[in-house]
């Protein structure tokens, strides 16, 4: 392996999907030109506009009816389909508080990171969102439901992982994330398992960026030319022939 391609360390934060969406969200509604709806989609009819964090906050209070829900989906979907952003932006805002809820009823597994698991949530909203008739009266509910779905699908397979690993996954065998983080030890044994056949580079790179350096799956797979998706199958299948190898000294 060149040194270049696992890099050196360097401590760099977990980022939180659902966070940046929020923040790209609350940003919609900052002056000095703040995004807005009209309030009579939820209020009086000569109350003016409200920003769309306003909206949101109205829309998961228990006062809000089903009738000013679909309305302001409605009004959401259809400036989306006309105008594009950021129209996509408040939709997906608009389910965080619900998609919060749902995750946070999840198990939480060793296997998965909170980032992972948000990606994986957020991916399934775009796309139910990207199918979504602008008519649909129940939107929020249904882009919320694809969310919660996503995540049990990845929580089941990681489950159904587990009971059929030959080698289970054990923080004990596996040093990326038992040791300190940046330590030269850990890309020691990155740089063997590649040498000697273990993982590619390619995985080595995903698991020195994703597990030591904390970058979300997102940029990480894309530095190494891969799907989302693809990314998560090949690093877990690399950790698991690396717990294998490492538990059997082979290396």
């Amino acid at each position: 392996m060149r040194p270049t391609t696992v890099r050196s360390a360097r401590l760099v934060p977990s980022v939180s999907s659902l966070e940046e969406v929020e923040s790209a969200f609350l940003t919609l509604a900052a002056a000095p030109w703040p995004l807005t709806l009209p309030a009579s989609l939820l209020t009086d009819p000569e109350a003016g506009a409200l920003t769309v964090t306003m909206v949101r906050s109205r829309l998961v209070h228990p006062s809000c009816t089903a009738q000013a829900r679909a309305g302001v989906w409605r009004e959401v979907l259809r400036r989306r389909q006309e105008q594009g952003e950021p129209w996509g932006t408040v939709a997906v805002g608009f389910t965080v508080p619900g998609l919060r809820h749902a995750l946070a009823r999840l198990p939480r597994l060793a296997e998965i990171e909170a980032c992972e698991l948000e990606q994986e949530v957020l991916a399934a909203v775009t796309v139910e969102l990207a199918a979504m008739p602008v008519g649909e009266s129940q939107a929020g509910l249904r882009l919320v439901r694809a969310g919660d779905r996503a995540a049990h699908r990845l929580i089941y397979a990681t489950q159904r992982a587990r009971r059929t690993a030959t080698v289970p996954l054990d923080e004990n065998v596996i040093p990326i994330r038992q040791l300190s983080r940046g330590s030269a030890e850990v890309f020691a044994v990155l740089e063997r398992a590649v040498n000697t056949g273990v993982v590619t580079k390619e995985e080595a790179e995903l698991i020195a960026q994703t597990r030591l350096e904390r970058q979300v799956m997102a940029k990480a797979a894309s530095a190494v030319g891969m799907s989302v998706r693809a990314a998560f199958r090949r690093r877990a299948a690399a950790e698991q022939r690396l717990a294998a190898a490492l538990a059997k000294e082979q290396f």
